[in-house]
């Protein structure tokens, strides 16, 4: 069936700010909206909103389009999957869907691994609450002093000490176990039986922004190694652009302008239950760039808790580069030595842990005081030091902050500053970054006529003033304009724009991404004509069609020898200058 009503309604009742505000840091600068890309490192907002228009583009990266371009890009949906979502986001009711066979396969693998996900997490938690073999999870939580409230609100569970206690379960259910398996609660054997994944572990179900639970962990309740078990990577769970808790956390996090970043399942438990709301964990990873832009989203100030040892120094020197390129602030909180945030929110009140919070060390001195505890002062240490920190150096982007970091490094470390300059040429001799065009420059009405000639200029009163497309229309356009890309936005233009209508919805009808990318730039530019130099603007534009169509025909009279018609044009072109 024809989407294209739903689509358009759609269109109506998203508000492209409000939609993309609750995902990326916006800020009014003019008549745009403005933050940092949520699909590319940047320190600088190049990523830019415009409410009247209803797109978005991103200068750094190219990216862009309207809410629906954003949420199949930010979630990783097909179009189908996203309109639906929008759809019924704004409630507005769609058709009958009919879709390809292999969009609607994808679709529905996703719903029934959603599915399986939801009854495993029903199954673990009952098992918790209610069965005999649940009591080693009760007496662990209860050790653990978590609330009821606190184990109800977050679905946790507890896995039986057996091979096929969810297996036999997920039978029961109906369900395939071949999809049980491929969400990776159960693993199959050679003989075609599975057995369950997870065994005598207590249960955390991962929810992602929309509250699907996509995977879960799983902790032993002894000594036992591995300590935790996560869900393998499935068509649902990306461990690395996770962050346990986001779903529950983002609005206070937003609201308090920090995210707590955490090891641990239990650390965001026991802080949430203390009421520190805006705290997050990574899922057994490293920090990763996809988390961190996942947080940037709905604040630049991150405090992170590492632990004061060799393991936390490196964690945080490889964390250093990835919040300074996002254009996020992070600070390291050192807890109270032998506790983790667990112990410290039991042992100390929340107030005093936001007093903690308040005198986190950036992040990149922390580093240096670790460093500085272990290089000792031999030759060797400040070998194994600046080993340690070039690679991170590296990864900064050019310029005045890098260059600031390398002379802190130097001046704490004794290490000559020379020194480390030039084994950075050594190693980035091949990898410089070409710096770009601020958006304001790209947004700036002020021409330089080598960068906007007459296609640029023509394409800007057309995109602006709608209205004057008809009086083009029937003109020879083609002649003012060579460039490729600007003919395949202007032919559309002036075949479906008519009275001055929508120029935005042109962009669905190009193919090259080139020409989408020119259209956005041209409609997120200012104009460069005030409304009053408008009608100049046409009649120039007019005049210079006119004139490279007597130039065409004066060459023509020429090649025919016709002396009389060479004349009348070229008083004709006399006429018009």
């Amino acid at each position: 069936m024809d989407f294209s009503e739903a689509k358009e309604e759609v269109r109506k009742a998203a508000d492209i700010v409000e939609l993309i505000g609750q995902y990326v840091q916006l800020k009014k600068r003019g008549q745009n909206y403005v933050g940092l890309c949520p699909f590319h490192s940047e320190r600088s907002a190049s990523f830019t909103v415009n409410q009247n228009k209803q797109i978005y583009h991103c200068f750094g990266c190219g990216r862009g389009g309207d809410v629906f371009s954003f949420w199949m890009e930010y979630h990783n949906l097909s179009f189908p999957q996203s309109l639906e979502d929008l759809a019924e986001r704004y409630n507005i009711t769609l058709p009958q869907r009919r879709d390809v066979a292999a969009e609607r396969r994808k679709a529905e693998i996703k719903e029934q691994l959603f599915r399986i996900n939801e009854l495993a997490c029903t199954y673990f938690h009952e098992v918790l609450l209610k069965s005999p073999k649940g009591a080693p999870g009760r007496d662990y939580f209860s050790k653990r002093r978590l609330s009821q409230e606190t184990i109800t609100s977050f679905k946790l569970g507890y896995a039986v000490n057996r091979w096929d206690g969810l297996t036999k379960y997920m039978s029961s259910k109906d369900c395939s176990l071949e999809r049980v398996a491929q969400a990776g609660l159960i693993i199959g054997k050679k003989d075609g039986t599975y057995y369950d994944r997870f065994r005598n572990r207590i249960m955390f179900p991962i929810f992602d922004i929309n509250r699907h639970i996509i995977g879960f962990g799983g902790r032993v309740l002894d000594d036992t190694l591995p300590k935790y078990i996560n869900t393998p990577e499935t068509p649902i769970y990306h461990k690395g652009a996770c962050l346990y808790g986001l779903d529950s956390a983002y609005q206070d996090i937003r609201e308090k302008g920090l995210a707590i970043l955490v090891e641990g399942y239990m650390d965001v438990l026991a802080l949430r239950q203390y009421g520190i709301s805006n705290v997050v964990a990574t899922l057994g990873t490293a920090l990763t760039v996809d988390q961190v832009r996942r947080l940037k989203g709905y604040t630049r100030d991150l405090v992170v808790l590492f632990d004061p040892d060799d393991a936390g120094r490196l964690a945080a020197l490889k964390s250093f580069p990835l919040c300074l390129n996002e254009g996020v602030s992070a600070r390291v909180l050192v807890l109270p030595e032998g506790q983790d945030p667990d112990s410290c929110i039991h042992t100390h009140s929340p107030d005093a842990f936001e007093k903690l919070l308040e005198g986190a060390t950036p992040i990149f001195d922390f580093y240096l005081a670790q460093a500085l505890i272990h290089m000792g002062k031999g030759v060797d240490g400040k070998i194994k030091v600046l080993n340690e920190a070039l690679p991170i150096f590296t990864e900064l982007e050019q310029g005045a902050t890098r260059f600031l970091y390398v002379k802190q490094f130097s001046e704490a470390t004794g290490i000559d500053e020379a020194i480390v300059w030039e084994e950075l040429k050594r190693r980035k001799r091949d990898q410089g970054r070409r710096s770009r065009p601020s958006v304001a420059t790209q947004l700036s009405p002020a021409r330089d006529p080598r960068k906007y000639g007459t296609e640029i200029q023509f394409l800007n009163l057309l995109v602006h003033y709608p209205e004057t497309i008809d009086r083009f229309r029937d003109q020879e356009w083609e002649l003012i304009v060579s460039d490729p890309e600007i003919v395949n936005i202007i032919k559309p233009l002036m075949e479906q724009v008519q009275g001055g209508g929508d120029v935005e919805r042109i962009e669905e009808l190009l193919e090259s991404e080139a020409a989408k990318q020119q259209l956005r730039v041209t409609m997120l530019a200012q104009s460069f004509y005030a409304e009053d130099m408008v009608e100049s603007a046409v009649k120039e534009f007019g005049k210079k069609i006119a004139k490279l169509k007597i130039s065409q025909s004066i060459g023509h009279a020429k090649a025919a020898g016709d002396i009389e018609m060479l004349n009348r044009l070229i008083r004709a072109k006399h006429d018009l200058d």
